[in-house]
């Protein structure tokens, strides 16, 4: 970090209320985070998917299509059922793989992609950081947040190029927020909102992942598989640490050990307030999102009608800016970026850290609402 940009970091710290000691706490980690080991220096071709038993292997975001798409060659699917990994690996024409450490020595990949249990995370990611081999790893890599927060520790001590996906950073709704905020064309931030309502569970059962359906393998249900979302996407926007004030979570439709239902509202140190919903209460195969942002000068809305974009309001506007052709947003865009990134030698677009304090978040939301230690 230049002196400049170490000064300009310090005191946007400062602004969002942190201690001197708090500070020099976060400064370590962010520029311990930011010093990943480098990779060769090229794009990488050569890859894997750890854990196609996992529901993002196949089907939205499709993994595997999104890296046929990216044109490179995918060595190797493994999955832990021969089956399952037989059948993906087949469809891409590539090899199948019960043990994802022999494929990695059989395969030397240049990038992995790795997903499957959230129980089973950990392990596959402590493999992967001493293998030097940069990966995308699925959140939330872990079924508690001490679990996670460890993993980051030891990402960061080896200088480990792990990313995990935030696909919601790349839209036009965010794109517009930040460069707004940057020039000041926000003004104060009052409050945020990020919805993210989903059909139901059966659609996990029907996609050969019903473990999503259970704490023990999955470690809670909408809020740390789609509320994640909306907590990064905060935290992104803002540029500063909230902490959790309230939570609810509800198991009324669905009536499973995992929570359909979760509503947790934040609030940084600066007084911004965020409400975060996510659930699996949706009927039918369709979804509600909405994404907003009510600062003093100006109203923000994501939309979809028409194509990827995001409505503008303040005074004497009322305009929305359209993505431009070509533009690639989501997990497609996740996935090339870091593909890209690595081929320019930089660091991962969302970081290990990033994981953990979304991690964090969620579980002291889950503590709030009694989804720890037994249920509401």
């Amino acid at each position: 970090m230049t002196r400049r940009g170490f000064l300009r970091h310090t005191g946007r710290l400062a602004a969002s209320g942190l201690t001197a000691a708090a500070i020099a706490d976060r400064l370590a980690k962010d520029t311990t985070a930011q010093n990943v080991r480098k990779p060769a220096g090229r794009r990488p071709q050569r890859v894997v998917v750890i854990g196609a038993d996992h529901y993002h292997a196949t089907s939205t975001p499709n993994y595997l299509r999104i890296l046929q798409d990216e044109k490179v060659d995918i060595l190797g699917v493994h999955a832990p059922d021969k089956a399952i990994a037989a059948k993906w690996a087949g469809e891409y024409k590539s090899t199948p793989y019960t043990d994802y450490r022999v494929m990695i020595e059989k395969t030397k990949p240049e990038f992995v992609i790795a997903l499957g249990r959230h129980v089973a995370m950990p392990a596959e990611f402590r493999f992967l950081v001493d293998t030097g081999i940069p990966f995308l790893m699925e959140k939330p890599w872990g079924i508690d947040d001490k679990t996670v927060n460890e993993l980051a520790d030891l990402a960061e001590s080896k200088h480990a190029w792990a990313a995990v996906p935030m696909p919601f950073r790349y839209s036009m709704f965010a794109e517009t927020a930040i460069e707004m905020r940057q020039k000041n064309e926000l003004g104060t931030i009052s409050h945020m909102l990020f919805r993210f309502n989903q059909p139901g569970v059966q659609r996990y059962v029907d996609l050969g992942s019903p473990w999503m359906l259970s704490k023990a393998d999955a470690g809670g249900g909408a809020l740390i598989n789609l509320g994640i979302h909306g907590i990064d996407l905060f935290r992104y926007i803002t540029s500063e640490e909230p902490q959790v004030v309230s939570a609810v979570t509800s198991h009324a439709v669905h009536k499973r050990e995992v929570e359909d239902y979760a509503h947790v509202t934040l609030r940084t140190p600066s007084g911004i307030v965020f409400l975060n919903e996510a659930s699996y209460t949706y009927p039918g195969t369709g979804g509600d999102q909405e994404r907003k942002l009510s600062a003093q000068k100006v109203f923000l809305r994501a939309t979809t009608s028409g194509g990827e974009g995001v409505q503008i309001v303040g005074p004497g506007r009322d305009d929305t800016r359209r993505a431009p052709e070509g533009y690639l947003s989501g997990w497609p865009r996740v996935v090339h970026e870091c593909l890209e990134r690595i081929g320019r030698g930089e660091p991962p677009p969302a970081s290990a850290r990033d994981c953990a304090r979304a991690v964090s978040l969620i579980f002291d939301a889950y503590r709030m609402a009694g989804e720890v230690g037994g249920k509401p």
